[in-house]
């Protein structure tokens, strides 16, 4: 049957196409429905109105549109079709349904019962569907599905534009894309020209553990790139994520939010204006007022770009890591998770909360694997601060390194400083031209013209070591040509050289002083009125000095064949032990001195 009509139809098309110049002559009937073909056809009359009945093979043309159908009613330019009725429109809309009723005045179509419109390799399946000749609009107010090519779209109320190709979804809207990706919608329009989704009102959006929730955006089928806005929420297994606006290119695996944008997992946590996520390649990238959490490790700055898979990252603008127990804050921040190499710069302060120590420089290098790190200065020296006798000890140096030891399965920290190392508490004073730190036993190395200041005693030899205890000073040793110089109340100095000298204080104060090998001692002698009575020069093999709580001298032991005389005081203020050096001049008076650069 409808190959016979198809015949027809060709055929009248051609005579139509010749009969054009008369038509646009004179063509009183364009308006009205007119009537190809019927195998049966009769008419009657009803008042004033002439209806025709028509069956088998029917083919009628109203305008530029051709109406098939088994059998119908024409009356008052308005017809009524029954059976395997089609719409042909142009050369690309075609209509099918069970019945129609058809107003050519006002150019509408109603459709009735198995109805599929076919455009441009779009399907539309419904069972109520009315069709606007004038405005090629398709309107459905039942259960609709359309089908653009991979792509399946559903509504239980539907407009199909045919001169755009746009169609708009309302109420429970399903859409399944070719990615297996599932739409669910109060109303969404799609440009079936373009393969273009766009959400008009609240969507659920789903595939596999893909979970996000929009108001408003748009998805291109095609490039499967998204948007989602007014506020959407992003899910994808026990990923989460919330910002005004998320833009998701499925291809290349890349999320954008932006504007109070947040994202966190089991594992990672971020916020910041905007963060781009990369899960193809692991990278995180943070622009404005960004921080980020993953593990122990938390980062901010303006801006943070972070890989997750190799640990990589780069902090911008007012920059602070914090990782195993330290804190970096910084201008900048750079590290690469391949080579474990990182580089801070710009007003570098480091705080190990484990050690119990500050280093602040310009530029501050490390890798974790070896606690390993190098501070450099610039505008001042680079220096360490750390706990000391319930206050700060500040060191200084042109070099400062530090790096992990292993010795006999303990690990431990050392730390080596060259060239001008300068140390200043409001207790304790030094200077010496290198440094050896070790954590093994807490005791610093002094090397080269090394001295020291504690209160009122200067302390030097070839090499100095410090030992701590508890943040506090616990020994002072002195190793060949050790010399101390103690000057009173009245500036009155007294001397102590020997081979060796070992100071031990005890609750932050000196308790005692070991001399040990061609021990010698020029001391100033008070009587119980505290008045000076004398000098005592005293040689011998060893010595030990005993201090009051006062950090006074409050007797010495000989041993070991001790000589010496009593010398009037003034006598006494004139001797000078060999390798007598004072060196007050150079004692550092402020952390503002061990830092600031020398001009050369």
């Amino acid at each position: 049957m409808l190959t016979s009509i198809t015949r027809k139809l060709i055929t009248f098309s051609f005579i139509l196409r010749m009969a054009i110049p008369l038509v646009a002559q004179h063509d009183t009937t364009a308006d009205k429905i007119q009537v190809i073909h019927a195998d049966l056809l009769r008419f009657d009359r009803g008042g004033a109105n002439e209806i025709q009945y028509l069956s088998h093979d029917v083919l009628v043309r109203h305008k530029n549109t051709y109406l098939l159908c088994d059998s119908a009613i024409i009356e008052d330019n308005k017809m009524t079709a029954i059976g395997h009725v089609r719409i042909v429109e142009g050369d690309s809309l075609q209509i099918f349904g069970d019945s129609l009723k058809y107003d050519g005045d006002k150019g509408i179509a109603d459709f009735i019962g198995n109805i599929v419109l076919k455009h441009k390799g779009q399907t539309l399946f419904t069972k109520l569907l009315q069709y606007n000749l004038k405005t090629r609009v398709a309107t459905y107010f039942t259960k609709g599905v359309l089908f653009s090519e991979d792509t399946k779209l559903q509504s239980n109320k539907g407009y199909y534009f045919a001169e755009t190709g746009q169609a708009f979804f309302k109420d429970s809207v399903i859409v399944l894309l070719q990615d297996s990706m599932t739409l669910l919608s109060d109303s969404l329009i799609y440009d079936t020209k373009n393969k273009f989704v766009k959400f008009t009102g609240p969507t659920l959006i789903e595939k596999d553990s893909l979970n996000i929730y929009t108001e408003k955006g748009y998805y291109n089928v095609e490039s499967q790139q998204s948007y989602f806005g007014n506020n959407p929420r992003y899910k994808r297994g026990n990923q989460l994520a919330d910002a005004k606006d998320i833009y998701h290119d499925a291809n290349k695996k890349i999320i954008t939010l932006v504007h109070h944008a947040y994202i966190r997992d089991d594992k990672q946590e971020a916020k910041a204006d905007s963060i781009i996520f990369n899960e193809s390649t692991n990278q995180v990238s943070l622009f404005k007022n960004a921080w980020y959490k993953e593990g122990e490790r938390e980062l901010s700055g303006d801006e943070i770009e972070y890989n997750r898979k190799t640990k990589s990252l780069n902090v911008k603008g007012k920059t602070k890591v914090s990782e195993s127990g330290r804190i970096i804050d910084a201008l900048s921040l750079k590290y690469d998770g391949n080579k474990d190499l990182g580089i801070a710069i710009g007003d570098v302060h480091v705080s190990d909360t484990s050690g119990g120590y500050t280093v602040v420089c310009d530029t501050f290098i490390y890798n974790k694997a070896d606690a390993r790190y190098r501070a450099i200065g610039k505008d001042h020296r680079a220096y360490i601060a750390s706990a000391f006798d319930n206050d700060s000890l500040y060191l200084s140096a042109d070099t400062l390194l530090s790096e992990k030891r292993i010795e006999q399965n303990d690990s431990f920290q050392v730390l080596y400083a060259w060239k001008n190392v300068k140390i200043w508490s409001k207790k304790m004073q030094g200077l010496c031209d290198s440094l050896y730190f070790s954590g093994k036993d807490s005791t610093f190395y002094m090397f080269v013209k090394p001295v020291m200041w504690s209160d009122t005693s200067q302390f030097s030899g070839d090499t100095i070591l410090m030992t701590m205890a508890n943040k506090t000073l616990k020994d002072i040793f002195l190793r060949q040509k050790a010399f101390v110089i103690n000057r009173d109340a009245n500036h009155l100095e007294n001397q102590l050289k020997g081979r060796e000298i070992q100071a031990h204080f005890d609750k932050r104060k000196i308790n005692y002083m070991d001399v040990q090998g061609n021990a010698e001692s020029v001391y100033f002698i008070l009587d119980e009125a505290k008045g000076y009575i004398g000098t005592n020069f005293i040689q011998c093999s060893s010595m030990r000095f005993f201090f009051n709580l006062d950090e006074k001298i409050d007797h010495i032991d000989f041993y070991t064949k001790p000589k010496g005389n009593m010398l009037p005081l003034q006598q006494g203020k004139k001797k000078i032990l060999e390798g007598y050096l004072p060196r007050d001049k150079e004692k550092p008076q402020s952390l503002e001195d061990i830092i600031r650069k020398s001009v050369k």
